[in-house]
């Protein structure tokens, strides 16, 4: 079909020039707004072909169903596509329910009546407004983002599946066919520790779940765990995973069986997954969740007012760590002057990037997950707020192309499971010239 074809090669494209979603979740809430529009022109597509008595396949009607309820809450809820399972859901939605539904009113030998005409303009409109249609690539960003999530703040798998809370917030329910997904990211990825935990997780919700796909059963689950056990070089656990289903008839799975149980060598058989570098607790981790200072610590910080070279004008500073010294600077711009820096930076989001190899270059990295914009002194706003930072902290903060200190206003926005790894923040050479 000629629309799929052209909107699969261009996602292809963007992607190479360095297009995404996941990383923003301001262009996440962009697809969430635009998404009701995509919905709106799709009922009344149905709502005409049924005025006028003409059939809408079963395939159709379906999708309407499927989508609905979602899009309906996504698209009014400006902090949906904040809560990282939405997202998951969001994206989702992009890759592999719109397209159906273009292929089947907007194929190459459909008759576009007004109505697919409404549609497909609607489309065009969308697609302009969030600058590139997800892919795949995004799916599964998305996924490792949550199942990072997952890494640093050990929430609850069930929780999550089950009562679908995450973080206190309500959020959309995953079905079996989305945690299979994520499952087999987090295997693809080498977080088989993480893959486990999901597949278990699955195994538990089965039991009192309703969704009905042929695939997604208990012998498929375990047949799933069986080969991330294998995977981690637990030969012996996949081998006995499968042992109860050896005598259910299926050949596959007794080939599977006896390939496993042929290749068992207890000696050097790990008695656990082991994690990777990724899943390994750290301070980095545990800052992120709590506060790791001592009553001690906490005693001797303090907040105070600064002097500057203006005697009536008085700077707020709070002293937040000791070793070293950190401080920060309270009131510093207005809530008027921050929507501002806000605006100007959502026209120049990009994604973020760090030093090349050998300090050479820039390049994007799993590292730092988040779209970056800079904004000059040029700019009246940003010229005075940049003259109010050199006055309370006593810095030349005025950047220069010859000799400076200083570098332009860096407005981040991170995306679903955002951060940025530890990391020296100090260059030997200017970045802006």
């Amino acid at each position: 079909m000629k629309f799929l074809w052209t909107l699969s090669y261009v996602c292809s494209i963007l992607h190479i020039l360095g297009g995404e979603i996941f990383s923003s979740v301001y262009k996440l809430s962009i697809l969430a707004k635009e998404e009701g529009k995509l919905l709106e022109a799709f009922k009344k597509y149905v709502t005409i072909q049924n005025n006028d008595q003409k059939s809408v396949s079963f395939e159709l009607q379906r999708l309407l169903n499927d989508l609905e309820p979602p899009v309906s809450q996504s698209c009014q809820d400006p902090k949906y596509a904040e809560n990282p399972i939405n997202a998951y859901h969001l994206i989702g939605r992009f890759v592999y329910k719109w397209p159906v539904v273009f292929a089947n009113i907007l194929c190459e030998d459909c008759e576009l009546d007004e109505a697919a005409l409404h549609l497909n303009m609607t489309y065009q409109t969308v697609n302009a407004n969030i600058d590139y249609w997800p892919d795949d690539y995004d799916v599964k960003a998305t996924a490792q983002a949550l199942l990072r999530l997952r890494i640093f703040y050990y929430f609850n798998i069930d929780e999550v599946i089950n009562a679908c809370v995450l973080f206190g917030e309500h959020c959309q329910p995953l079905n079996p066919s989305q945690i299979i997904k994520l499952i087999r990211i987090a295997a693809d990825s080498s977080m088989l520790h993480e893959a486990r935990l999901w597949c278990e997780a699955l195994l538990r919700k089965l039991q009192f779940s309703s969704h009905l796909d042929e695939y997604i059963n208990e012998v498929a689950i375990l047949r799933l765990l069986a080969t991330i056990f294998n995977k981690a070089g637990m030969v012996g656990r996949a081998a006995d995973i499968l042992v109860p289903l050896t005598q259910s008839g299926h050949s596959e799975i007794d080939r599977e069986y006896e390939f496993y149980k042929n290749i068992v060598n207890e000696t050097s058989e790990p008695p656990d997954i082991p994690l990777t570098t990724d899943e390994y607790d750290s301070q980095y981790k545990q800052l992120c969740r709590e506060n790791r200072k001592t009553p001690q610590e906490l005693s001797e910080l303090y907040c105070y007012l600064s002097n500057t070279s203006i005697p009536y004008y008085k700077g707020k500073v709070e002293i937040v760590n000791l070793q070293p010294v950190i401080y920060l600077f309270h009131d510093v711009i207005s809530n008027d002057e921050a929507a501002y820096f806000r605006n100007e930076a959502t026209k120049k989001f990009e994604r973020s990037v760090v030093l090349g190899d050998d300090g050479k270059g820039f390049k994007t990295d799993k590292v730092r997950v988040s779209q970056t914009a800079w904004l000059f002194d040029n700019i009246g706003i940003v010229k005075r707020a940049t003259r109010r930072v050199g006055l309370l902290t006593g810095l030349v903060t005025t950047s220069s192309t010859n000799s400076s200190n200083a570098e332009p206003f860096q407005i981040v926005n991170y995306g679903i499971g955002g951060m940025y790894n530890p990391h020296f923040d100090t260059l030997n050479s200017i970045l802006f010239r």
